[in-house]
């Protein structure tokens, strides 16, 4: 795996990263996903509030992950236990003193690769061309 090449990502402009995260929400669904999880990673910044010293880099972090049940059974049909990769994910991170918001994710063709599957590598295909086509629609 190639860090570089393996982890797709794109930088967003803007003034409320909630509001980013509500779209890119919006996004997922558009195209028949449901979310299944937000990790809430910034909570850290709760433990700043109450005097505990703690040494981060972000002022947002979240993991929001998402899967289609009929890709997911999919996937899961072709090698069993390509099921670690599910569901998939973004990373919505902003660093302190930044105004772009970064949305990664790890590209499923890379996990498709180490499984030398045919019928895998066509549903994550699909996959990563539904996910790069969220990121390009966020139109920010």
């Amino acid at each position: 795996m190639e860090i570089t090449r393996d982890i797709a990502s794109a930088r967003y402009h803007t003034e409320d990263f909630e509001i980013l995260l509500e779209d890119l929400i919006t996004e997922i669904e558009t195209r028949n996903y449901r979310v299944t999880r937000i990790n809430h990673i910034d909570n850290i910044h709760d433990r700043r509030e109450a005097g505990i010293n703690v040494t981060i880099g972000f002022k947002h972090y979240k993991i929001v992950e998402f899967c289609n049940l009929n890709s997911c059974s999919e996937l899961i049909s072709a090698d069993l236990s390509s099921g670690v990769f599910m569901p998939v994910k973004f990373v919505v991170y902003q660093e302190d003193e930044e105004d772009l918001v970064t949305i990664a994710f790890l590209k499923p063709t890379a996990f498709a690769a180490l499984y030398h599957s045919e019928s895998l590598t066509r549903v994550a295909t699909d996959l990563e061309k539904d996910m790069t086509e969220i990121l390009d629609e966020m139109g920010y």
